[in-house]
């Protein structure tokens, strides 16, 4: 959805490919993995299904510098590489699947494939969206998660900036690495398996207010922070039904994430068991 993009996670520093997790002492390691049970019990009943499609819409506020933008988005996913949305100008676009091919915008009049350099930023903003999703997911069942490390934080990440940092100074953080997420990556590396390290700030009841979601080994790549709250229970799952997506401000000093919203999502319906198939992702026929 940008369009829910970004849109449908003591200072830590990426750690490198090569380089060997700390040692972590076994009262430590223990008291993380407790903690996670304790996440993943609450995010909803340990017997459903996982999530693999949803539809999804919401109320959605873009900005970018000075200018703001108001929409209402029917925002559909399946996993997982399906998504369609429509944009502010009332076009749809989506794709149903990987390749450039499988990227199109629709008007009134007639369907474009966004393949080509020409097309690249469209295709980002459908890539936007499509993390923001996975990312939703991901989170919607932390039991199914595959867990590469886990690791207790005293405090939230430094680059935070000192608002978000005052907006979450209560929260209990929690980081682990897992291949089961997503951030948007240039098209030559998206073949490449990644690892992504996702610093967890939990709220006393154990759901997350807070995700930043980084690529290991990537010091370069611009990670995502997302809040999360108005959590409700449909289905067996406790999902947030607002989310408000931040970007990493790399003109600020030090770097941090910029104070204001890139993105504020306002889930206002949520189908969570969608019959999709691959066909719905393509552009309508007329």
């Amino acid at each position: 959805m940008l369009p829910l993009c970004l849109a449908l996670s003591v200072a830590l520093a990426p750690r490198s490919q090569e380089a060997r997790a700390p040692e972590v002492s076994a009262p430590v390691a223990d008291e993380a993995r407790a903690l996670w049970e304790r996440v993943c019990a609450a995010s909803g009943d340990a017997t459903r299904e996982p999530l693999s499609a949803f539809h999804l819409k919401a109320d959605v506020l873009t900005r970018s510098g000075a200018q703001t933008n108001e929409a209402h988005i029917d925002y559909r996913y399946l996993a997982p590489d399906c998504i369609r949305f429509a944009l502010p100008s009332k076009n749809e676009t989506g794709r149903f699947g990987p390749a450039p091919e499988h990227y199109w915008t629709q008007t009134n009049d007639a369907v474009v494939v966004l393949s080509g350099r020409d097309y690249a930023q469209d295709r980002k903003a459908v890539d936007d969206a499509l993390t923001l999703a996975r990312n939703y997911v991901a989170l919607s069942n932390p039991a199914r998660l595959k867990l590469l490390a886990l690791e207790l934080l005293s405090a939230g990440p430094a680059d935070l900036g000192k608002e978000l940092a005052t907006r979450t100074r209560k929260l209990r953080w929690l980081a682990l690495e897992s291949p089961d997420f997503a951030l948007l990556r240039g098209e030559l590396a998206r073949e490449a398996p990644a690892v992504y390290r996702v610093e967890l700030g939990l709220r006393e009841d154990l759901l997350p207010a807070v995700a930043i979601v980084r690529e290991r080994g990537k010091a370069t790549a611009d990670p995502l922070l997302v809040e999360f709250s108005q959590y409700q229970e449909q289905d067996g799952f406790k999902l947030p039904f607002q989310l408000r997506v931040h970007a990493l401000d790399r003109a600020q000093a030090p770097v941090s994430f910029a104070k204001d919203a890139a993105q504020e999502v306002y889930v206002t319906a949520a189908a969570l068991r969608p019959s999709l198939t691959v066909e719905d992702f393509k552009p309508r026929k007329k």
